[in-house]
Protein backbone atom coordinates (compact mmCIF):
# COMPACT_ATOMS: atom_id res chain seq x y z
CA UNK A 1 0.00 0.00 0.00
CA UNK A 2 1.50 3.26 -0.87
CA UNK A 3 1.40 6.57 1.23
CA UNK A 4 -1.54 8.02 -0.85
CA UNK A 5 -3.53 5.36 -0.31
CA UNK A 6 -2.72 5.04 3.45
CA UNK A 7 -3.70 8.13 3.98
CA UNK A 8 -7.11 8.33 2.46
CA UNK A 9 -8.57 4.93 3.81
CA UNK A 10 -7.10 6.89 7.11
CA UNK A 11 -8.84 9.75 6.33
CA UNK A 12 -12.23 8.32 6.16
CA UNK A 13 -11.99 6.31 8.71
CA UNK A 14 -11.56 9.20 11.15
CA UNK A 15 -14.21 10.50 9.23
CA UNK A 16 -16.96 8.07 10.16
CA UNK A 17 -15.19 8.28 13.65
CA UNK A 18 -15.15 12.20 14.24
CA UNK A 19 -17.98 13.50 12.30
CA UNK A 20 -19.59 16.10 14.41
CA UNK A 21 -16.00 17.59 14.58
CA UNK A 22 -16.15 17.64 10.85
CA UNK A 23 -19.43 19.19 11.11
CA UNK A 24 -17.98 21.99 13.52
CA UNK A 25 -15.07 22.18 11.00
CA UNK A 26 -17.55 22.72 7.97
CA UNK A 27 -19.71 25.08 9.18
CA UNK A 28 -16.36 27.01 10.18
CA UNK A 29 -15.26 26.57 6.76
CA UNK A 30 -18.59 28.01 5.46
CA UNK A 31 -18.46 31.22 7.61
CA UNK A 32 -15.40 32.26 6.67
CA UNK A 33 -15.80 31.95 3.09
CA UNK A 34 -18.87 34.03 3.57
CA UNK A 35 -16.80 36.38 5.58
CA UNK A 36 -14.46 36.87 2.55
CA UNK A 37 -17.41 36.52 0.03
CA UNK A 38 -18.54 39.71 1.64
CA UNK A 39 -15.06 41.52 1.62
CA UNK A 40 -15.30 41.08 -1.77
CA UNK A 41 -18.57 41.95 -2.71
CA UNK A 42 -17.02 45.82 -0.88
CA UNK A 43 -14.64 45.75 -3.37
CA UNK A 44 -11.50 44.14 -1.00
CA UNK A 45 -9.55 43.20 -3.83
CA UNK A 46 -6.40 41.51 -1.46
CA UNK A 47 -9.39 39.20 0.05
CA UNK A 48 -9.23 37.27 -3.37
CA UNK A 49 -6.40 35.53 -2.61
CA UNK A 50 -7.45 34.23 0.89
CA UNK A 51 -9.28 31.22 0.05
CA UNK A 52 -7.05 29.87 -2.09
CA UNK A 53 -4.36 29.57 0.82
CA UNK A 54 -6.82 28.53 3.05
CA UNK A 55 -7.39 25.34 1.05
CA UNK A 56 -3.99 25.04 0.23
CA UNK A 57 -3.00 25.26 4.08
CA UNK A 58 -5.73 22.60 5.08
CA UNK A 59 -4.73 20.71 2.45
CA UNK A 60 -1.38 20.77 3.62
CA UNK A 61 -2.12 20.30 7.28
CA UNK A 62 -4.07 16.98 6.60
CA UNK A 63 -1.64 15.81 4.43
CA UNK A 64 1.35 16.53 6.60
CA UNK A 65 -0.93 15.06 9.70
CA UNK A 66 -1.54 11.48 8.22
CA UNK A 67 1.50 11.33 6.36
CA UNK A 68 3.42 11.03 10.00
CA UNK A 69 0.89 8.57 11.05
CA UNK A 70 1.92 6.83 7.42
CA UNK A 71 5.66 7.13 9.00
CA UNK A 72 5.30 5.94 12.67
CA UNK A 73 2.79 2.70 11.14
CA UNK A 74 5.77 2.01 9.03
CA UNK A 75 8.45 2.02 11.43
CA UNK A 76 6.58 0.18 13.80
CA UNK A 77 6.13 -2.78 11.15
CA UNK A 78 10.35 -2.45 10.41
CA UNK A 79 10.68 -3.19 14.26
CA UNK A 80 8.23 -5.90 14.13
CA UNK A 81 10.33 -7.69 11.31
CA UNK A 82 13.42 -6.85 12.75
CA UNK A 83 12.23 -8.45 16.63
CA UNK A 84 11.36 -11.57 14.88
CA UNK A 85 14.93 -12.37 13.11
Amino acid sequence: MNKANWIIKELFKDIRKNYKWILKGAGLAIAILTIIKALIFFNIDRAIIFPILWIVFVVGMIWHWYSMGYDMEQKKIIEKLKGNK
